[in-house]
């Protein structure tokens, strides 16, 4: 990975992160809020996941979604 894909990378995973944060601050009860949450949420992990691939990561994530849906059925 170059030094302009991992700036790239970062810079995107940041603003995700910026808009996330943002979300959750106008978090009013609203379905708008609830949907610019969702979409927030959607495209923060989106980047979390490409940088996790992209870092050599990625069955760490999907050992957290097995243990949670394990969780969430007992």
């Amino acid at each position: 990975m170059t030094t302009t894909e991992r700036v790239a990378l970062a810079q995107r995973l940041g603003e995700a992160e910026l808009a996330l944060q943002g979300a959750m601050r106008g978090l009013d009860g609203s379905p708008d809020a609830r949907t610019r949450l969702a979409d927030a949420r959607t495209e923060y992990l989106a980047a979390e996941r490409e940088a996790l691939v992209a870092l050599g990561a990625q069955p760490g994530p999907d050992a957290i979604e097995l243990l949670a849906s394990s969780q969430a059925t007992a």
